[in-house]
């Protein structure tokens, strides 16, 4: 990994040059806030706060849209942000990096990373495709109220998908955004991932310990007693609201865009895999111990046994 990053900066010195600088700026400011912001460090900023973690085209946006639907008062939402970062942070830079134009957005976000936090009744925040050890790293609990404020709950939100329609939709993606085909770690595949996903779902890894709610897409897709539990265990009061909603992040469905917005239970989320089964391409994630991860979290799902055939 050192290589790699050796590697990176002889490419592009001044980028590197630029990530040094801010990591060193980065370091000097928190030290500073430590210093200087003791009491505000103390205050309660966000009534409850929901870190989700999910892969892409889990469905995150149609849950975490969900869950801000059902939410009342005020709520923040972090979209996709980064492990072992302070996420305020992390946004206004990569907005300042890449969109320069929001700035409001770069405004907002660089004033809550300084500590001019925004109380809320509820904030979200969200990563996809980075490994759970690094989402609950020690270096990010430590600075936890630094990064976000103090938080009077937190919940940790686990989102999985059935491997067979997942890797369908980011097969079908990759071919307009390629790297939908990797994660964010150097060391594991798109199936590692999931693997180490299942593993926290059914408790065999504890890296998520802030009241984990483990949300089976599948099931929260369809069944409306489902979705009303986890509303229960969020202390949301249940109306359902969103549930139709397409989101227009990453483009909406990888197959249908936004053409089901308002009526998204409507899509056929659950057979995707249908239309890739005689790809080799698709065939090829699969193996006996991804078949064995999802029969215990989805059940048998009738014709999947054809892909490792």
């Amino acid at each position: 990994m050192q290589k790699s990053l050796i590697v990176k900066a002889l490419k592009k010195p001044n980028l590197a040059w630029k990530k040094s600088k801010r990591f060193l700026a980065h370091n000097l400011e928190d030290f500073i806030r430590m210093l200087t912001q003791q009491d505000k460090l103390s205050e309660i900023v966000n009534q409850k706060e929901i870190r989700v973690a999910g892969m892409k085209r889990t469905g995150n946006h149609a849950i975490i849209n969900w869950v801000k639907s059902q939410h009342t008062g005020e709520v923040g939402f972090i979209n996709n942000v980064s492990a072992n970062e302070n996420p305020y942070r992390y946004k206004y830079e990569n907005l300042q990096d890449n969109f320069p134009e929001h700035k409001w957005a770069i405004e907002h976000n660089r004033q809550q990373a300084k500590g001019n936090f925004i109380k809320r009744d509820c904030l979200i925040y969200s990563y996809e495709d980075f490994p759970l050890d690094q989402i609950a790293s020690d270096k990010f609990e430590h600075n936890h109220d630094l990064y976000l404020g103090k938080s009077a709950i937190r919940y940790d939100l686990l989102i999985i998908r059935d491997p067979f329609n997942l890797l369908a939709s980011r097969l079908k993606t990759s071919s307009k955004v390629p790297y939908f085909l990797s994660v964010n770690s150097q060391n594991k595949t798109m199936v590692d991932l999931w693997l180490d996903y299942a593993k926290e779902y059914l408790g065999e890894t504890n890296y998520l310990k802030h009241n984990k709610i483990c949300i089976n897409y599948n099931q929260w897709f369809a069944d409306i007693e489902y979705r009303r539990k986890i509303a229960e265990k969020l202390q949301m009061k249940f109306s359902d609201a969103g549930i139709d909603r397409v989101s227009g992040q990453g483009g909406g469905s990888s197959f249908e865009g936004k053409q089901f917005d308002g009526k998204a239970t409507s899509m056929d989320v659950l057979n995707r895999w249908q239309k890739l089964c005689d790809d080799p391409q698709y065939k090829q994630f699969f193996n006996q111990e991804v078949f064995e991860y999802s029969e215990q979290i989805f059940g048998h799902i009738p014709g999947t046994e054809s892909l490792i055939k």
